[in-house]
């Protein structure tokens, strides 16, 4: 492998449930400390479909817990990370989701060592995505993040609100209509600015 870019695919099949769920993680590193995270997965329901990290108890797509290690490790470096890109390809049809998150220097000087999404999926999915009744908007969120990283200034900002199948006019236009907000945040206690 050259100093320009590095590969590392890990590949495995879980079965979870007696659903055979197929996870695809890649990483790619260059010269520039830009890390692209690739990974893909397959669901056995609408739900699963947009089950970036879990649902209902199961790791479905695993996505969070791949890109913080990596935040992790350009942080170790002495590089404050961001999350610059997150980009997402859903089909219903074959119950598969590939997604990509790009991971660059920080240009505002803040460490994100963090990515969470919420989403819904359904008719209503529009609304209850980031839906105050269900605990999905903004400040909720925020509020789960800094509870479960320990961190009480942690910050919080959106990086892509992702629709499938559903338009800003909150219609459905085909199976498994989705609405997923991705987050970056900071953890300032734990990882301060470099």
């Amino acid at each position: 492998m050259n100093n320009t870019n590095k590969i590392l695919l890990i590949t495995s099949g879980v079965i979870l449930g007696g659903f055979a769920i197929f996870l695809v993680y890649k990483l790619i590193r260059n010269k520039k400390n830009t890390i692209i995270v690739e990974g893909s997965y397959k669901g056995s329901n609408c739900d699963e479909l947009h089950a970036f990290e879990n649902t209902h108890g199961k790791t479905i797509g695993g996505m969070n817990t791949k890109v913080n290690a990596e935040l992790e490790k350009m942080y170790a470096k002495g590089i404050n990370p961001d999350i610059t890109d997150v980009f997402v390809e859903m089909d219903a049809n074959k119950m598969q989701v590939k997604w990509k998150v790009t991971i660059a220097p920080s240009k505002d000087g803040k460490a994100y060592l963090g990515l969470t999404s919420r989403g819904s999926a359904g008719s209503t999915a529009y609304d209850r995505a980031n839906g105050k009744s269900v605990g999905q908007d903004f400040d909720s969120v925020l509020k789960k993040v800094r509870e479960k990283t320990n961190e009480p200034n942690a910050e919080m900002f959106l990086v892509k609100d992702y629709l499938y199948n559903l338009n800003k006019q909150k219609e459905s236009l085909g199976n498994c209509p989705t609405r997923q907000l991705f987050y970056k945040y900071t953890k300032p206690n734990k990882f301060p600015k470099n």
